[in-house]
Order: C-alpha cells, then structure tokens, then sequence
C-alpha cells in the first residue's frame, strides 16, 4: 500500500424535484445516506495485468483490482495461464498505472465516473507515470473518450493493451474506487466536469435545445410505448438523439446546447456532466428494480432533477427489461421542469 486516502463524510443525495408527487413506494427509493470509507493506492511489485485491469500474481488475483470479489471467477483457469503461454507484453519502464476495470473498459459511465476520479488521485502522486489503457479490437472502433478524457486530465504518457494481451510489470500503481459502486464522490466529480469542459469545451453557448437521449427498441430498456412517448416529446419541442452514433466532443457539444435533458435509464445519461447548470434532468426508470447512479450523479453536479417511473414488461429481467412509460406521469414532470 502507497497512500491512504481519508473517508468522506456521509451524506444525503438531494431528493427527485418532484418527491412530493411520487407514491410512498417510489419517493422512498430515494431517501438514503450514502457513506465513503477510506480508500487506498496500492503500488504492486511483479504482478501480470489484463487488458481490463484485473492485476495477479502467479494464480492469485489481486482484489482491488476487479470490481466486485463475486468476479473473481471470471479470471480463472484459462485467463490466468496466458501469463505463461499468451500474447505477453514487457513495458520499458519500471512501473505504470491502472485505473480502469472490467465494467469501465466497455461502459461510458463507469469510465466518466468510476475511472476518472481515480485518475484525479492518481495525478496527486504520480503525474507522469505511464498509464496503461485498454484497446478495443479490433482498433477500428476505437471508444475515442477513453483517451480524450485521460489527456484532458493531464495523462498523455498512454500504453494500449487489447483483450489478446497480457502485461508483465515490474510494478503497478493501482488507485482504488474513490466511492462504493454506483455511487460518486461529490468534490471528485464536479472536479471532472470542470476539467473536462476546460478542456474539451472551452467556450460556453446559449442552451436552447430540449434533448431525449433514447434507446434502440432492439436493445435493454428499450421503451414499449415509444410512439406515444415521441408524438408527446414532439409536442413539447424535443428532438430525438441516440447518443451512441455521436462522438465524444459531439456529445459534450450537444450537452452544452441543452437546457432540457430527459432520458431513459442508460450511459447517455452520463452526459448531465456537462449540461449548462441551470438545466433540469429527467430520467424514464424502472420503478421497482432501476439503479439510483443518476439521480446521484444530478445530486453531487447541484442539477435539478426528475423521476419519471416506468414499468418493467418482464419484471424477471430486473433493470434489463423493456419498460413501458405512463404518458401522463411523463408530461406532468415535463410541464414541472419547464416550468
């Protein structure tokens, strides 16, 4: 172990603008406190490391190093034995750093929000160390925000590795999660937001445009009644966006053209991070089983925020169901963020 970094004081994230509306059911998913307990860098001599950041030694996985210890199973056997027989990378240089794991590798949100503020720490005592990230194969389709958002932290010193790969290192410098899965560190992400847009979206513009971040209808969560949710977005002024076929600065450009932001329960949501702060957020989420993440993100970034229940048409599937929207709960919330 390198450092320690304190734990933060508990904290209660601010409640959905319109609580007051929600039955006792759903207004209660939202009174919690949320709790930060310390956490550490780690420095590990002489360790492998996987293109999605779990680091071991020998057979032994290094815990820190994945994202819960029930995923631990997913780096036996076979993954493990590369370290012997596998594509083996050896680096130049005495150490490098991973700040990444294996939902941020693949997930915009969880590289925005999880991975970046690691970097923050990490920037604190090493900020010139080599950082190793991950390359998505083939390299064709790259996820051009994994590298545009490290440099605008100041990590332009890069290593890519790809799934076929493994990494011999003569030592590792691990930053640990900087807040409980799901949850964020209120001063570390408004720290990111502010970096980023100093970086990537430096001159600021009068947000007028009202945005739906929607869903492929062949994709989890897609929205059953999405027909009657456009003809009411269209009569509200809204445009329809799939965030996945814009690029990062395009999607960091649109956010700062908005000041309305609704979504459904996804990554697109993530781009609130850079939403003029004056623009409400309304999120369409599954009732009973759907992940709080953003209603904590539009907490810690002071951004006034919605719920819009849904409900789940394969309540089996949990928060991966498709999900049908109450029409007039949804123009009811939209009339409230207007207002």
């Amino acid at each position: 172990m390198e450092a320690t970094l304190p734990a933060r004081p508990a904290y209660q994230p601010a409640l959905p603008a319109n609580w007051a509306q929600l039955s006792a059911k759903d207004g209660q998913r939202f009174v919690e406190t949320l709790h930060f307990p310390e956490h550490y860098v780690y420095r590990l001599p002489n360790v492998h490391v996987t293109w999605d950041g779990g680091v071991f030694h020998n057979l032994r996985l290094f815990l820190p190093s994945i994202v819960h210890p029930r995923f631990a199973g997913r780096f036996q056997d076979t993954l493990l034995l590369r370290q012997w027989v596998g594509e083996k990378v050896v680096l130049p240089t005495p150490c490098v750093a991973v700040c990444h794991n294996q939902w941020s590798v693949n997930n915009y949100y969880h590289w925005l929000i999880d991975t970046l503020p690691r970097l923050l720490v990490l920037r604190q005592t090493h900020p010139d160390i080599l950082l190793l990230l991950p390359q998505h194969w083939p390299a064709t389709q790259p996820r051009d925000y994994i590298g545009r958002s490290a440099a605008a932290l100041g990590f332009t010193n890069h290593r890519l590795l790809h799934a076929r790969q493994i990494l011999r290192a003569g030592c590792v410098v691990l930053p640990e999660l900087t807040a409980p899965s799901l949850t964020q560190n209120p001063e570390l992400i408004r720290q990111v937001r502010a970096e980023l847009l100093a970086a990537l979206h430096p001159k600021p513009v009068v947000a007028t445009r009202r945005v739906y971040a929607a869903r492929d209808s062949s994709g989890v969560r897609h929205m059953e009644n999405e027909h009657e949710i456009d003809l009411l977005l269209q009569a509200y002024g809204f445009e329809k966006v799939y965030f996945d076929k814009l690029s990062f600065l395009e999607q960091i450009q649109l956010m700062g053209e908005t000041a309305v932001f609704m979504g459904v329960h996804g990554a697109a949501m993530t781009n609130m991070l850079f939403l003029p702060q004056q623009a409400p957020v309304m999120e369409l989420l599954n009732r009973d089983c759907g992940e709080l993440c953003y209603a904590r993100l539009a907490s810690c970034l002071g951004l006034t925020y919605f719920f819009v229940a849904c409900t789940a048409s394969e309540p089996a599937l949990g928060n991966q169901s498709a999900m049908v929207c109450d029409i007039a709960e949804l123009e009811e919330a939209i009339v409230a963020a207007l207002s």
